[in-house]
């Protein structure tokens, strides 16, 4: 997990994500020059809460299309298909690549049986809207998102 620097160490690494504090779900935030490497680094931030990814091997891919939109739509759509993966499939992605055209987003996760990960901790089971945050700053975008688990 990459950490965001705090004040006076300086500047913030061009994409990242991390944990924030939270009572009872799990919050993620996340940062990258792009509007599509900011839901990469969200998915990631999502999947690394729960799973140590250190040793998996890919065992195949997903590619999936989320429609042009807000970009809070399409967050919500990219993790609630990762949420669906572990559910459906028992799988989850062990790499992210995402891009974005006139079309939407499209993504490629590389993926990997849940049964060869670690699990390190509770897996998610659900997106909440609350407090849901994809901004742009002058660095790039933004996003906050609390997983429930």
């Amino acid at each position: 997990m990459k950490r965001h620097p705090e004040p006076g160490e300086g500047p913030p690494p061009a994409r990242g994500h991390t944990t924030l504090p939270h009572t009872a779900d799990v919050r993620i935030r996340a940062w990258a020059p792009t509007r599509a490497q900011c839901v990469a680094e969200a998915v990631r931030a999502m999947v690394e809460g729960f799973a140590d990814l250190s040793a998996a091997v890919q065992c195949g891919t997903r590619s999936l299309h989320i429609d042009a939109g807000p970009p809070e739509d399409q967050l919500l759509a990219a993790l609630d298909e990762v949420i669906y993966e572990l559910d459906a499939g028992a799988r989850v992605p062990c790499s992210v690549d995402v891009h974005e055209d006139e079309d939407g987003l499209h993504l490629t996760l590389g993926m990997t049986d849940v049964a060869t990960v670690l699990q390190i901790g509770a897996v998610p089971k659900g997106v909440s809207l609350h407090d849901l945050r994809f901004d742009r700053s002058p660095e790039g975008w933004v996003c906050t998102v609390t997983v429930d688990v």
